[in-house]
């Protein structure tokens, strides 16, 4: 397969690596149907060139990309120099030098790697809620529960009607907390019978939370709301960014000069 074309022969040591390289242009945005006689018919018109590289995919497609040696450090200068101008079909071209498309690249992966680096610290901290904000008087605490063989389906259907909102409770805490979209007391009142609070037939003594247990209780329900919500976050960047996903880097490539 050839890749690119050299068509001015260049004995050893006569131009370093520097120099060539700072004549090698780079441009972004031709149209994929463009084959080797194409793109040396485009660079004709703006000077000689000794090497045309149409950058290709893994399919061996054509992906719009080119890079091109100029045989003079002139004419690259001049074709930068308009790159403003420069346009395929009335579609604006992308154009920079070699060096700055390498530079470029290589700052958008280290940008990268340092965001992932501070996603990655920031799933270490703790999350903080700063600005808590809440309806008092919504939330009933009920303690005495490490004995009894209870359940959340058997607490919302007691408080079935009264505006319950949020169970938290899992089989064999100690305690239950229940969150209502109104007053809590009400909801309590309404399900007292003689003045007894009962569930999964015992007694107990459930309390309205207030003052700093009630915002206790808040500040705990905003941190499990925000973790939830991160740890959805970063399984959907996993998911999108994985190894071997799509935008992933084949094993078998090799690296080229471009």
């Amino acid at each position: 397969k050839q890749w690119y074309q050299r068509r001015v022969a260049i004995t050893a040591g006569e131009e370093t690596k520097a120099v060539a390289n700072n004549k090698t242009v780079y441009v972004k945005g031709l149209p994929l149907t463009w084959n080797m006689d194409k793109a040396e018919e485009f660079f004709a018109a703006h000077g000689k060139t000794c090497y045309v590289k149409l950058r290709k995919n893994q399919d061996t497609k054509f992906k719009g990309s080119i890079f091109a040696e100029f045989a003079d450090q002139a004419d690259a200068d001049k074709f930068l120099a308009a790159k403003e101008t420069l346009k395929i079909d009335d579609k604006e071209l992308i154009v920079m030098g070699r060096n700055d498309y390498f530079k470029s690249k290589n700052q958008n992966m280290k940008d990268e790697k340092n965001q992932k680096r501070e996603e990655q610290l920031a799933d270490t901290k703790p999350t903080v809620i700063e600005n808590l904000e809440y309806e008092k008087g919504r939330v009933i605490q009920i303690p005495g529960l490490e004995d009894l063989d209870t359940t959340r389906e058997a607490m919302k259907d007691l408080f079935e009607g009264t505006g319950l909102a949020w169970v938290t409770y899992n089989k064999g805490d100690k305690e239950a907390f229940i969150r209502f979209d109104k007053s809590a007391q009400e909801a309590l009142d309404k399900v007292m019978v003689e003045g007894k609070f009962v569930l999964t037939e015992k007694e107990l003594s459930p309390v309205v939370l207030v003052d700093d247990a009630e915002e206790q209780y808040w500040r705990q329900a905003a941190i499990e709301k925000a973790e939830f919500f991160k740890k959805s976050r970063k399984r959907k960047a996993e998911g999108r960014g994985g190894r071997g996903g799509r935008g992933g880097r084949g094993r078998g490539n090799k690296r080229q000069r471009y």
